[in-house]
């Protein structure tokens, strides 16, 4: 399965890449020789829309897809061609904030870490098992399903 490394200035895609559970961590600190060897020390494939960082993968033999869309549904549609990692959402969503797993999760176990009207209203519930966070099906949850439509469609 394919592994990311975004640069610093892909963090939108970081965050969807993550929902459509594409492992994929992210740096706005690590400089292009750091970014070089941690995708090659956690055999991750660098992504970037940086020329230069794309001819020193090149010369490094590191994987890397060169991004050429600023729309991030192309963005995410071109790394799925690419590296042919596989897509199915949402049973396969990792924590947009920290690439961490999801894991479903009852009413019971989220009581208190959601607002009360989306105790009631949201019939699906996900738990991340690295940082806690609570996710469920509100308004976001339609954004997030129109946007996997979208890159569907370009696949």
């Amino acid at each position: 399965m394919a592994r990311l490394l975004l640069d610093g200035m892909l963090g939108r895609l970081c965050t969807w890449c993550r929902v459509l559970g594409i492992d994929t961590v992210f740096s706005t600190t690590a400089t292009d020789t750091e970014m070089l060897e941690r995708a090659k020390g956690e055999d991750r494939i660098l992504v970037t829309m940086d020329r230069e960082l794309v001819e020193r993968c090149a010369k490094n033999k590191i994987r890397c897809v060169s991004i050429a869309s600023k729309k991030t549904e192309e963005q995410i549609a071109q790394i799925i061609k690419e590296t042919g990692v596989p897509i199915d959402f949402p049973n396969d969503m990792l924590c947009p904030a920290c690439n961490g797993g999801m894991k479903e999760a009852i009413v019971e176990d989220v009581r208190g870490s959601v607002p009360e009207d989306a105790q009631s209203k949201s019939p699906r519930f996900w738990k991340c098992v690295s940082c806690g966070k609570v996710y469920w099906e509100g308004s976001h949850w339609r954004n997030m399903l129109k946007f996997y439509e979208k890159v569907s469609a370009l696949l």
